[in-house]
């Protein structure tokens, strides 16, 4: 009876040593993979096809319906505009419409005070453009119906998402031949992939416009061909890195 606590000692020691062992085999197998790790892109030009173009008018008024009845008026001008002048419609829509009143510091003699003197609509419009090849007009008639600001033109392409799946295929075969490669440099053979990580991003140009863009305008007889708009294709990359087994 008395040997008990020697042979539960016993075990838990032998337990012990075992658990060790295991894990220094495992370190050793771990360490005892040889491998190799690779980069390689793939990239293609691609037409643009579409563009959307946000821009944003700011309207006040002296109570908030006069300043919701300013903006409402406004935004049916330039749509108007734009229909007409342009020669298209587009295809709109409204991604935000925000109304805060308009105050002033008013200083006391013991205390200051706010007051409101107005009220601020700030709509953000967009519309979509079918045709790329016309962006120049559809800016040019956008400053000139009266926007306050042009934030944002966005390309788009339709063969974004095919062509960039495709070159992601690419820039994986780029990379095997790499490792395939070294491999044979460092007199190994290749074996079967370990890890894979996409890389690249889908690309998105922007192209940003203020009213300091629009400035060569004043006094222009055609200002639909005086907005320049640059490119007519944006490039799509791919990128991969991936990790090979050498035995």
């Amino acid at each position: 009876m008395q040997d008990r606590p020697w042979r539960a000692r016993a075990v838990f020691l032998a337990l012990l040593w075992l658990g060790w062992a295991g894990m220094g085999v495992a370190r050793g197998e771990t360490e005892s993979v040889r491998s190799v790790r690779v980069h390689a892109e793939a990239e293609e030009s691609v037409p643009i096809d579409r563009a959307v173009v946000e821009f944003v008018l700011v309207s006040e008024g002296k109570t908030p319906g006069e300043a919701e009845q300013m903006d409402e008026t406004r935004v049916g001008d330039v749509r108007k505009r734009v229909d007409s002048e342009w020669g298209g419609k587009g295809t709109w829509r409204t991604s935000e419409i925000r109304l805060q009143p308009v105050t002033v510091e008013e200083k006391g003699k013991k205390e200051s005070k706010e007051r409101i003197i107005a009220y601020r609509v700030t709509r953000r419009e967009a519309v979509e453009l079918a045709e790329f090849a016309r962006l120049g007009g559809l800016l040019a008639v956008l400053f000139t119906a009266g926007v306050d600001e042009v934030t944002e033109v966005e390309w788009l392409s339709d063969r974004l998402e095919p062509l960039y799946r495709e070159l992601l295929a690419k820039a994986l075969g780029k990379a095997r031949e790499k490792a395939e490669l070294l491999a044979k440099a460092a007199g190994a053979q290749l074996g079967p992939v370990l890890k894979i990580q996409e890389g690249g991003e889908h690309p998105h140009p922007v192209a940003r416009f203020g009213l300091a863009n629009m400035a060569p305008l004043a006094g222009t007889r055609n200002p639909l061909a005086a907005v320049p708009v640059s490119g007519g294709e944006m490039r799509i990359q791919a990128s991969v890195q991936a990790v090979y087994r050498l035995w």
